[in-house]
């Protein structure tokens, strides 16, 4: 864990759940899309698998019914296109836009690191706001998706980052596991869809947008011994 010698200067958020409400969107564009093919899947279950790539996504659902996984990438696009139709007027929250820009002006390295595809994150991410990324690592530009460490690795490549300088933000059990694997400093989970007891994995919980600022601005200040203290003794 980083000390008050060796503070955090990289940030790498999460996209759906965290920096944006779209989670209960992609469930529900997922069960409109295996509903033909005679598949049910719950809204926690979606939830929780929130982080792999979308094909790995639609191979298991099809895995259940011993469905040709042939048939993924057709369920993927069908899913995509009914997440697009939902998706028009969902907008990034404006304390996490407001978080960025200060993040940026102090210096602060940010990566983006989703499971969503790069079309489907240029379809509703700003430009703008996309662009104060130094990294951005998408679901379909990585061999294994979430949970493995793969993502935050190239992630931490691209920034040329030291793990135990950054901060990754996420909101569910395979994007915690990614970034703990990758052996970053503290991982934050937000609890926007899944309850706390879900996300125990991380450094800490918080539960509210407003928190979740707090923390990453005290974390990314040097003054954050007495937190990381506590991180180091829960890693322990």
């Amino acid at each position: 864990m980083p000390s008050v010698q060796d503070p955090l200067t990289t940030a790498c958020f999460d996209f759906d759940g965290v920096l944006i409400d779209t989670m209960p969107l992609h469930a529900r564009a997922w069960q409109e899309a295996a509903k033909p093919l005679g598949l049910g899947v719950s809204r926690r279950a979606i939830y929780e698998w929130e982080g792999e790539s979308g094909i790995v996504t639609a191979r298991k659902l099809l895995s259940r019914r011993r469905l040709s996984q042939a048939s993924a990438a057709a369920l993927l696009r069908d899913k995509e296109r009914r997440f697009q139709q939902l998706a028009r007027r969902v907008r990034i929250k404006p304390a996490l836009a407001a978080l960025l820009g200060r993040l940026s002006r102090r210096g602060i390295r940010l990566g983006l690191v989703t499971g969503t595809s790069a079309g489907e994150l240029r379809r509703v991410m700003p430009p703008a706001l996309l662009a104060r990324f130094h990294a951005v690592i998408t679901g379909d530009e990585v061999r294994r998706g979430k949970p493995h460490p793969e993502p935050y690795l190239k992630a931490l490549r691209r920034l040329r980052a030291s793990p135990r300088r950054t901060i990754v933000i996420e909101n569910a059990p395979y994007g915690i596991r990614s970034a703990r694997r990758a052996r970053v400093g503290v991982v934050i989970a937000l609890a926007s869809s899944l309850p706390p007891q879900f996300l125990r994995e991380a450094h800490g919980v918080v539960r509210s947008v407003r928190e979740l600022c707090a923390v990453v601005e005290r974390l990314t200040m040097p003054q954050h011994s007495r937190y990381n203290s506590r991180a180091k003794d829960k890693e322990t």
